[in-house]
């Protein structure tokens, strides 16, 4: 990505022209050019017996305990190739047209945008023995409201991790406008090196949201980081578990899978989902354009709307299920911590994160620069 400087008088010119601006959701941008027609495999379920399975997802996603077990329970051999952005996987199938991967693992957004660029495999999620599991509040996501072309698969939240020992009750964060008004007592705080985290929390500070179309509202969350830059000791999505649960940063912005591995090493962790909105975002089980093993494919989804099989990789990315009853089979102290149940009361503060039209992105990406420059 190329670095652009943008002062604070510019930032504002250039967002004079939002306020007209439709709104098409966060993350990813709008892709204007789709790339052929739609492959169908809408039909009868059939399980494989046999054959192979090649996936491509993220670190951590496919335990070697989980990968040993589908392959002895279906016959199918996998392959598991790992990216590490959403924008890398769909480089890697529009470099190919969707060819080398049966299964695909894109974020809520991602799966839109791949969806809108035909690159994923239309197959009908309903017609599988097991998509009776997937929880309700799963059902009908905007990404793919009919659930036609994905399955839900890891859900993950942003929030706020502060020391509890270290920092007085009174000065404890509960949202993103006390995390940008940083007390005395936290010292220097922590950031994801991410720009949709670190726009949409500043833009949440100042009483606003995901993919703002009013100019003031960015001028307002700009000059908001303009004043904390100096209470930033690390800006950096690696080794935030390490830095919070060593007590290196009192405070951070996190994700909940690197909470749930820093809250395990130190019990005085906790867990923030702030009240002016945590980020909740889903990543998702899919199939590939180019797919050249389909019923593997489903049959590995099948497989994994079945609670007692996806333990395995809720316990290893730090998540609770998406699955009904996936939750009472993870371990007693796991289900004890929010980041793995959130409460109702949490879970009313969590916005699941959405897609901006490209010219809002880059708005994002202009004023996340200009924050780190």
């Amino acid at each position: 990505m190329m670095k652009r400087r943008l002062m604070m008088r510019e930032l504002a010119l250039a967002m004079a022209g939002l306020a007209t601006v439709s709104l098409a959701g966060c993350s990813g941008g709008v892709s204007d050019v789709a790339s052929g027609a739609t492959v169908n495999a809408v039909g009868t379920y059939r399980a494989a017996t046999g054959g192979e399975l090649h996936i491509y997802t993220w670190a951590g996603y496919m335990p070697d305990d989980v990968v040993k077990t589908f392959e002895k329970d279906t016959g199918i051999s996998l392959t598991v190739d790992t990216f590490d952005s959403n924008e890398a996987l769909e480089a890697k199938l529009q470099s190919t047209g969707g060819e080398g991967y049966d299964i695909v693992m894109p974020s809520d957004y991602m799966v839109e945008q791949l969806i809108h660029e035909h690159l994923l495999v239309k197959f009908d999620v309903n017609t599988l023995p097991n998509a009776k599991n997937i929880k309700d509040e799963f059902r009908n996501p905007y990404y793919d409201k009919k659930m036609e072309y994905s399955i839900p698969y890891i859900v993950s939240y942003t929030g706020i991790v502060y020391d509890a020992k270290a920092i007085p009750a009174s000065d404890a964060p509960t949202s993103w406008n006390d995390f940008f008004h940083p007390k005395a007592s936290w010292g220097k705080t922590q950031l994801l090196g991410d720009q949709i985290e670190v726009v949409n929390a500043a833009l949440r500070a100042v009483g606003s949201d995901q993919c703002a179309t009013d100019p003031q509202d960015y001028q307002d969350a700009a000059n908001l980081l303009e004043s904390y830059k100096g209470k930033l000791g690390v800006m950096s999505s690696e080794g935030v578990a390490d830095r919070l649960a060593s007590g290196e940063q009192k405070v951070g912005m996190a994700w909940s899978y690197d909470a749930y591995q820093a809250m395990s090493s130190n019990p005085n962790l906790k867990f923030v989902f702030p009240s002016d909105g945590a980020n909740k975002f889903v990543d998702n089980v899919a199939i590939s354009r180019g797919a050249k093993n389909i019923a593997q494919a489903k049959t590995f989804i099948n497989w994994m709307l079945d609670p007692a099989n996806k333990t395995a990789v809720e316990r290893n990315a730090g998540a609770g299920s998406v699955l009904k009853g996936g939750d009472e089979l993870l371990p007693a102290a796991m289900r004890k911590l929010n980041v793995i149940v959130p409460s109702a009361e949490e879970e009313k503060h969590a916005i699941l994160e959405k897609r901006c039209s490209n010219k809002l992105n880059d708005n994002y990406t202009m004023m996340f620069e200009d924050f780190r420059s």
